[in-house]
């Protein structure tokens, strides 16, 4: 293997790992990010279930008021009925008391069921604040993790950056520019090898005197996909 090609592969090598490196550093906090923001969709679930149990609450409180409101109302007119000074007045009071009476049994119906919806969200409350709770749990965990490793993921790309620095000694100054066109546009996919005469970033097929060339040693760049190649080994 001349020269050349061991510097393009060792470059290529050292810009895969540094890629590899880089999206674990990126990858991380898009993990912390993704499992906050289901925290904070089951934060909001739990504050609009809270939000209903306290209009539910209200709704109940109303009825028993209302009811308390009729009961009273029910105890003077059974005054009343005492004192009435004839039939007529009797019965039109006590039509009065026995509707009041079914409508404080409808109302006493409602107020069951209304203390049954509180019930009920209480206790999906007491069950989202206890996933909430196992997935904050799960966010301090991940963050954690992803702050313990961090540095020596650091710690490495910022090795790996001097070792590029380095291994990019063997390009020639005219292929300079190039190269970092390439790598600002692809990254480790700047390099790319030759297998069976051909590019293996877009399989185009390269020429022989191409060919030719690349075996003396020759920096070349495909001239369908502008990567720099290089062979995997001599032939």
């Amino acid at each position: 293997m001349s020269a050349a090609t061991a510097g393009l592969k060792r470059l290529h090598e050292l810009h895969i790992r540094l890629q590899d490196i880089n999206k674990q550093l990126e990858h991380g906090p898009r993990q912390v990010k993704a499992r906050q923001q289901i925290l904070n969709k089951k934060q909001v679930e739990v504050d609009a279930v809270k939000a209903e149990l306290k209009q539910t609450r209200m709704l109940a409180d109303q009825k028993n008021l209302q009811l308390k409101t009729n009961e009273g109302k029910i105890e003077q007119l059974r005054a009343k009925l005492n004192q009435a000074t004839s039939n007529r007045e009797f019965d039109i009071i006590k039509s009065q008391i026995d509707a009041d009476t079914m409508a404080n049994s409808v109302l006493e119906d409602e107020i069951l069921e209304v203390l049954e919806k509180v019930d009920q969200h209480q206790q999906k409350i007491k069950q989202l604040e206890d996933d909430t709770a196992q997935t904050a749990a799960d966010v301090r965990r991940v963050a954690q993790e992803v702050e313990t490793v961090a540095p020596k993921l650091r710690g490495q790309a910022t090795e790996l950056q001097t070792a590029l620095s380095e291994a990019e000694k063997i390009l020639p100054a005219n292929a300079i520019a190039t190269y970092r066109r390439l790598v600002q546009a692809h990254g480790a996919g700047a390099l790319a090898t030759v297998e069976n005469s051909a590019c293996t970033a877009c399989f185009e097929i390269l020429t022989a005197n191409y060919l030719v060339e690349l075996n003396t040693g020759k920096f070349l760049f495909c001239r369908t996909c502008g990567r720099l190649l290089y062979r995997p080994e001599s032939d």
